[in-house]
């Protein structure tokens, strides 16, 4: 009689973490038949723990006296009758273990945490879910509180700084890394902290911005396409000049959206000059430029589009008409801008989410950017 409680790994000896019944688990007897016996019997009482391992045909021969070939025509051939079941890495598992196992491992979001005010990441999240869903892959979604902090939409983010960035990284390749098959991350995450974990990184997605690593893939916005339908409503809607409302630098895909816009109104537009809306002085400074323009209409670019609201507000309070005197268009195009009514050369952020959740369940990285459209509203 061999009692094999409590289970180890019968190649290492280490003490398995599956979860064992509180019942004995008893292999007896001698020769092949009684080997055959007590793994049909296993089988049939479901006694073994469903996710671990048979023990390995040496252990087993050794246990009944009869050859490591023996042992193993003995499994091979419950196999065929379905009695066990052997996975893709040689080891023998009851049936039932077969339908967890087969599984493929799911895919991770290593996304900020989703605060009540940001909208584009709820998007993404509904987009990754409903392509997770289509392709039949489990997710495994982790929301990060030092990628991430900000009180309010218009005061200065804050993030953590690159040692915590890859702490971070680091304790959640070291909980989850072995059962992952992909990653998804948003745009927060950068490049510099990112580089550090190439090997562990493999089929992983940028959502919402570029990158330089050749390891990670992306899936961005088409920034010179929101520019082109920019300067198409501003000639139409006969606008002299051009103005940007912008988060503090460091954004990526404002960033990102702010080099497109002045790149493309060179030589069709006076130099725009930039606002920063979490900068308190350069709100009495945008309105100072306004009202020396006031014999001019001006549109207002917004490359995001809780600044752009708030803006378009105190804009409003302060006595401009918009949009008469001042236009004012969002380059991003969440519900926050369309429920103001915002005109935005926005983007499909559900689908950029299902897109880069594709891409990470198929492992084949590239680049991808998703072009803007034009979403009509009250304020050019």
């Amino acid at each position: 009689m061999t009692d094999l409680m409590p289970p180890v790994d019968f190649l290492t000896g280490i003490p398995h973490t599956n979860p064992v019944p509180r019942r004995k688990v008893i292999l007896r007897g001698s020769g092949v038949a009684a080997l055959r016996e007590s793994l049909t019997q296993l089988s049939r009482a479901g006694a073994w723990p469903l996710l671990d391992p048979l023990p390995v045909t040496r252990f087993l021969g050794e246990s009944f006296g009869v050859s490591n070939a023996s042992a193993h025509r003995v499994l091979s051939a419950l196999c065929e009758e379905e009695a066990l079941w052997r996975s893709p890495t040689g080891r023998f598992f009851l049936p039932a273990a077969r339908r967890l196992l087969e599984k493929p491992m799911p895919i991770a979001c290593l996304l900020r945490r989703l605060e009540r005010w940001t909208e584009v990441g709820r998007d993404i999240m509904q987009g990754i879910d409903a392509a997770c869903g289509e392709l039949d892959r489990a997710m495994l979604l982790t929301h990060d509180r030092v990628l991430f902090r900000q009180s309010d939409p218009t005061t200065p983010p804050a993030s953590g700084t690159d040692p915590e960035l890859r702490a971070a990284m680091a304790d959640f390749f070291l909980v989850h890394g072995g059962r992952i098959s992909g990653v998804v991350l948003d745009e927060l995450w950068p490049d510099r902290v990112l580089a550090r974990f190439e090997p562990q990184l493999k089929s992983s997605v940028l959502v919402y911005r570029r990158t330089t690593l050749p390891f990670v893939g992306s899936v961005g916005a088409d920034v010179d396409s929101a520019a082109a339908i920019v300067l198409n409503i501003a000639r139409a809607g006969r606008f002299q000049r051009l103005a940007v409302i912008a988060p503090e630098p460091g954004y990526p895909p404002a960033d990102e959206m702010l080099e497109a816009i002045l790149q493309a109104a060179s030589g069709c537009f006076p130099p725009p000059p930039v606002f920063h809306m979490n900068a308190r002085h350069e709100i009495p400074r945008l309105l100072r430029a306004l009202q020396r323009r006031r014999r001019e209409r001006v549109l207002l670019l917004g490359t995001e589009d809780n600044t752009t609201v708030a803006a378009m507000t105190i804009l409003r309070e302060s006595g401009v008409r918009i949009p008469e005197q001042v236009g004012v268009i969002s380059t991003m195009g969440s519900r926050i801008a369309l429920a103001e009514g915002i005109t935005s050369a926005g983007y499909d952020f559900q689908a950029m989410g299902a897109a880069a959740a594709a891409m990470a369940i198929s492992g084949k990285i590239g680049r991808v950017r998703m072009a803007a459209s034009h979403l009509p509203g009250s304020t050019t």
